[in-house]
Formats: structure tokens, sequence, C-alpha cells
């Protein structure tokens, strides 16, 4: 073995390296524990994930000894929501865990890119991580560790929980200070109040995990956030947080109230098991927003497709090939328009993406690809959010404004029948996403137009009204002055009216709308009308 491979190796890239049975290809990522590397085990000719334990811990004998020990529990378990470890071993100076390989990308990756998602798909994960956990609890093993990072979404569309070998290090109150090696910002803002005591663990600190994470996921970001781990740790031992029907009261209040239980401080007021939390999933009831009704949660704990799964299926499509960004993305959907089928090289930290500039006439080719239409309005809805999932970039820009429009266009309220009331539903979450898309591009005059008609619902659509008020406060904002008889002062007194209107119902705004509201109460401090 090369020289580097010494105790050094926690700064040095083992890339190109063989160690026993695996022949390092690539770096994927570093940790506060261990360096994870591409590697192909060369005995059975497969792609595994491979950790090598930092050199300084390495040398920490009782470190090491807990370290196999609790890495070998972990293997014992085979579960299709647990990332598989295939071996724990030892070469020369390198402790090493060989796991399953999971194209995909992790849960952490997702929500950075998407921000909060819809309570269907926070369901899938959340059902899928409780899976995971129920069958550790089978074996007595604790994670200690769920957080997005360890979440991970394959291709497939499969959820599966990582790093239970790692995460077992640290299972005793020696190791909880926050200061110890391996604890890094992103672990207290899922800690349990009982682990950051150093207090004894059980599957319901995992349980306060899961609640924090689905929090997360329904929000759109972690309950408690401070400046340094231990002011968010002592934060999960004493603050509540805050209800997450005020910032997002489109949520069912059952799946709120669920997640509030398992992040309750006392774990003897939180579910007491994962089973417990999958029966209450089965139970929730999703408002006509959302569809659960083919949901079958046995279901996830195949690892194959989920053809029958509607939202199983989602999340499958929106794993696939999805983390190539760019000109490598847009190379992927030409290829798909002929009938191939790719995987996507994963980016973020892990993979750089080294494909070279297209041509801007094959993104073209791509924008003119029709819409397929979908049985149900529902379903064109869900389609279109699907299938823009992966279109960032601006000459993509029409293809999203294709998917919104076909809500509209395959499903004219006028044939509804008794659908009607659902269909026109649709519609304004249709023109609600044109409408941000109008905004973000710049054209204003088709945004003012949705806008302005939702400024005049009643208040039983008045989360509609909200979003339009917000909205015509964007685009009159972006007006210029001289559109307005009195100049400036009349533009500056029609926005404050506009705002002033919203008033206290802000909550109903979707993450989009509240940021451009927070922007306009900055450049326009709520003040006392005149009369």
């Amino acid at each position: 073995m090369s020289d580097r491979l010494n105790n050094s190796n926690r700064a040095l890239d083992l890339t190109g390296n063989t160690i026993g049975d695996y022949l390092i290809l690539r770096r994927l990522g570093r940790g506060g524990m261990a360096d994870v590397y591409l590697a192909r085990q060369i005995s059975l000719d497969r792609s595994v994930a491979f950790k090598v334990l930092h050199a300084d811990l390495a040398r920490d004998h009782n470190y090491v000894d807990r370290f196999k020990r609790e890495a070998r529990a972990a293997a014992a378990l085979v579960h299709s929501n647990i990332v598989q470890i295939f071996e724990v071993g030892q070469h020369d100076d390198i402790y090493f865990i060989a796991q399953e390989y999971v194209t995909g990308r992790n849960l952490k990756q997702f929500l950075i890119r998407n921000g909060a998602v819809e309570p269907p798909l926070a369901m899938e994960i959340l059902a899928g991580t409780a899976q995971a956990i129920q069958k550790a609890d089978e074996f007595h093993v604790v994670h200690r560790d769920i957080k997005p990072e360890n979440i991970m979404l394959s291709e497939k569309g499969n959820v599966k929980v990582t790093d239970f070998g790692l995460a077992q290090v640290r299972s005793d109150s020696t190791d909880q200070a926050l200061t110890k090696v391996g604890i890094t910002m992103g672990t207290p803002l899922y800690m349990s109040p009982e682990q950051v005591e150093g207090r004894a663990l059980d599957v319901r600190s995992d349980i306060y995990s899961m609640g924090v994470t689905a929090y997360h996921m329904l929000s759109g970001s972690p309950p408690f956030e401070g400046d340094n781990p231990l002011a968010i740790a002592m934060q999960q031992v004493k603050n509540d947080a805050t209800k997450l029907e005020t910032l997002r009261p489109d949520l069912p209040q059952s799946l709120c109230d669920l997640v509030h239980r398992m992040i309750e401080k006392d774990p003897a007021d939180r579910p007491q098991n994962a089973g417990d939390i999958l029966a209450e999933l089965k139970q929730i009831n999703i408002d006509q927003d959302y569809d659960l009704s083919n949901i079958d949660f046995r279901r996830l704990k195949t690892t194959r497709p989920v053809e029958g799964n509607s939202h199983v299926r989602k999340l499958q499509l929106a794993m696939e090939g999805k983390a190539v960004s760019g000109p490598g993305k847009r190379v992927l959907s030409i290829i798909g328009t002929i009938g191939l089928c790719l995987a996507g090289w994963f980016g973020g930290s892990y993979v750089a993406n080294a494909l070279a500039p297209n041509d801007p006439l094959q993104v073209e080719q791509v924008l003119e690809t029709p819409i397929p239409k979908q049985e149900t309005v529902d379903k064109q809805y869900e389609s279109a959010y699907w299938g823009i999932y992966d279109l960032e970039d601006d000459q993509e820009i029409s293809t999203k404004e294709a998917y919104w429009q076909s809500v509209i266009k395959y499903f004219p309220i006028e044939e509804a029948g008794d659908a009607a009331n659902k269909t026109e539903l649709y519609h304004r979450r249709a023109n609600a996403r044109l409408g941000e898309l109008y905004l973000q591009e710049q054209r204003f005059e088709q945004a003012e137009a949705i806008y302005r008609e939702f400024s005049n619902l009643s208040d039983m659509d008045k989360s509609f009204r909200v979003t339009g008020l917000v909205g015509l406060a964007v685009v009159l904002n972006k007006s210029p002055a001289d559109d307005f008889a009195g100049g400036v002062d009349e533009q500056e007194a029609t926005i404050r009216k506009l705002l002033g209107e919203i008033e206290e119902d802000r909550s109903l705004l979707n993450p989009a709308m509240r940021k451009y509201l927070n922007q306009l109460l900055i450049q326009f401090p709520p003040y006392r009308l005149p009369r």
C-alpha cells in the first residue's frame, strides 16, 4: 500500500488506491468522523460506498472497539428502508465500513433545492424512515443521528436511512458533549433533549429526531436555529417549536399534531415506537388539495419501483436523473425525448458536473415537447408539479409555463360538470404558480392579470385573495411612477393600501409570496394610513 495511506489519511484523498478488496474510485464527501468514497468491490464487481474512519479516531483503541462492535450490530439490520452495511473491516491502519451505494440524493440536498414539500411526499419520507427505525428497534439499535443528511432518496423512489454504523459510535454519555469530534452544526438541529443532556437513549430519541426532520420538511426549516451548536441544543431542551399550522395553514391538523407530539420534550409524551407513527399516518386525512387515497404504506417496504402507487411513483420520478444541473441536465432531457433512460451524476458537495455547454437549438427542441394529458385535473396538477421539478434554467421557462397552463387548457371549467369546484381550485393553484413565474421573469402585465383577479375574490377564497394582494403590490412597485397620476406618492400610497389589507392573513401565503411580502415591508414599513 502507498505510504500516503498512513495515519495522515484524514487529510489525504485515497482515490486510486486499493484497500483490501476495494478499489477506491473517487471521494464522495467528508464528515467529522469519516471520509466517504465510491469504491468497486473487486471480488463481487459491485459499487459500494466506502467509509474510512479518520486517523485521529483510529488511534483510540476504545473508540475503535466500540466502532467495530456497534457497526457490526448495525450490519445485522437488513431492510429495504435501511442502507445495507456489507462489511466492517480493517486493512493495515485503515478502519472502514463498506455499504450499499445508493444512487440518489439525501433529503438535505432535496430540501435545499425545493424548500418545504407537500404533505403526501413528506408522509412518504416519514413512513419510510419510521419503518427503518422500527426495524432497528427490533434489534435494540438506536440510530442517534436521524437528520436529512442521513435519509437517502433513491432514483427508484425509495427512502433509505443511512449511517447506522457511524451514528452508533456516539452511544454513551461520555461522548455526548457538543464539543466532541463528530458533532457538527447539522446534528444539534435534530438532537433530542435527552441526547443533548447525555441521558440514556431509546427509540423515542430517534422519534424526536424524525419529528424535527418532518417539521423541517413541512415548514422549510428546522424548528430551532442559532449561531452555534450549543445555542441550538439548548433550544431543543427548553423551547417549544412554533406551531406548524401557523406556518402552513394548508396542512391537515392531524399531521401537525403528530409531528408536534413527536417533538415533545418528555419522551413519555411522544409516540412510544415507530409502529405507532405508521399507524397514525394511515389515519391522516388530507384535504382536497392532496390525495393519499391510493397510498399503500406496506408497499414502501419494497426496494423495487412501485408502479401502482402514485405517490411512491412521484418520488421515483422526482429522483430519476434530477441531480445533473445546468447544461448536463439539458443533455439528459434531450436524450430522454428519444427514449433513452440514463441515471444522473449526483451533485452538491459530492460530484462535480463535467458536461459541456449545450447547443441552444437543442433546448428549443425540448421546449416543443407536448405536455401529456392526465386522467383528472388533480393528476394534471401533480404532473405539472413534478414535471418541472428539474427545470431551473432560463431557457426552460416556457416549458414551466406550458406545464401550468396544461392544467387550465386540458380541463376547462365549463366541461367539468360535478367536478367544477375542484377544477376551479386547481385552476387557481396553477395560476398562482404562473403568477410566481411571471414575477420571476418580470412579465408584469401577465402577472398583474392573475393577481388582480385573485385580489377581487371573496373571503371564502382568502388564501388566493391574499396572494393576489401581495402579487399586485409587487407589480405596482415595479411599475414606473409616471404610470400614476399622482406620481411616486400615489404609487406608494396604493402599495401601502394593498399591504394594509393583508393584516393578519399573511400566514396564508406560501413561502415564495411571503418572501415578496417581506421585501415589500422592508421597503414600505407599516404605518397608519390616512383616512
